[in-house]
């Protein structure tokens, strides 16, 4: 059987000769097979080339990231060590203001708290894998944000414990008696025997006697509550009770007015009543006494500075 032909001719439009050519089928066949073929390769190619090019444009975005990333840990870095800087200075002042409240030093073991740091996770790991220059920063940098955190923490609870013991101390002080009641001579120390002025018979006496004259005022020598202002049968006349809480109780015998009442809240220097010579006295005074817990102890133990002012 002769094999089928194709006659491929060109034709000019001016007065050149045509051109012509006989293929048969085989022939056909070769040449779509090869321009396929070649159409393949371009394109395999062309996916390769653009490919290449895709992994490197990435590969240059991930090393951007990567400094951009270790640009911000060494930032991170630089503001923990002024933090850590910071945290030093903070403890000398906690220890201090411990030492001001009377508390004692931070034992050592307590310390330790804030030593050693927190273990790698996977997301370390494996970017200490991928770029162990960024990995052992990120981790380091982790690590003393842990001991940072936990010297914060413990640098707080004992600033808390200390500035509890300031105030307590503090609101201590203001309520213990501590300044002499009224200006005068001392005229009657505190004793366990001593002869009445006016009983003539020989009995304790449970405070002092400031010899003053009639008006002088009569001051709070702490903070606290008036527990009870009025009239005692007692040979007191007068009086005036103070509790100033932290089992201090205040007594001021003999006044001649009072200006303060049941249950007022005085501070100390506060006037709360006038010298007099009510009740049992040969003489214009004030009886002053200080309880500690129930029990009557000598006022001059509590009195600083000058004990009776002049």
């Amino acid at each position: 059987m002769p094999r089928s032909r194709w006659t491929l001719m060109l034709v000019p439009h001016d007065n050149e000769r045509v051109l012509s050519w006989q293929v048969t089928r085989r022939t056909v066949r070769t040449a779509i097979s090869g321009a396929v073929a070649l159409v393949l390769l371009l394109a395999i190619f062309g996916v390769g080339f653009f490919a290449k090019q895709g992994r490197a444009l990435h590969n240059a975005q991930l090393r951007r990231e990567n400094q951009l990333l270790a640009a911000e840990v060494d930032q991170m870095r630089e503001q923990m060590a002024e933090l850590n800087q910071s945290i030093d200075q903070l403890a000398l002042k906690d220890e201090q203001y411990r030492t001001i409240a009377g508390l004692p030093e931070l034992d050592k073991d307590v310390k330790k708290v804030g030593i050693g740091g927190p273990g790698s996770s996977l997301a370390d790991a494996a970017l200490m894998h991928l770029n162990p220059g960024v990995g052992r920063k990120l981790e380091s940098a982790e690590g003393n944000l842990g001991v940072l955190a936990r010297r914060a923490r413990l640098l707080q609870a004992s600033l808390d414990e200390a500035l509890g013991a300031l105030r307590s101390n503090n609101e201590r002080m203001a309520r213990t008696p501590s300044i002499a009641p009224a200006s005068g001579h001392l005229s009657s120390l505190f004793s366990s025997a001593r002869a009445h002025p006016v009983l003539r018979i020989t009995r304790p006496h449970k405070g002092i006697d400031i010899a003053a004259r009639v008006g002088e005022p009569i001051l709070a020598p702490g903070k606290g509550r008036v527990k009870f202002s009025g009239h005692r049968a007692n040979g007191y006349g007068y009086v005036v009770e103070i509790d100033h809480g932290y089992g201090y109780i205040t007594r001021f015998a003999h006044a001649s007015r009072l200006h303060v009442r049941t249950g007022d809240v005085v501070q100390r220097g506060d006037v709360i009543a006038e010298v007099g010579a009510t009740g049992l006295t040969s003489g214009p005074h004030l009886h002053y006494e200080v309880e500690q817990n129930g029990r009557e102890v000598d006022p001059l133990n509590f009195i600083v500075a000058d004990a009776i002012p002049d």
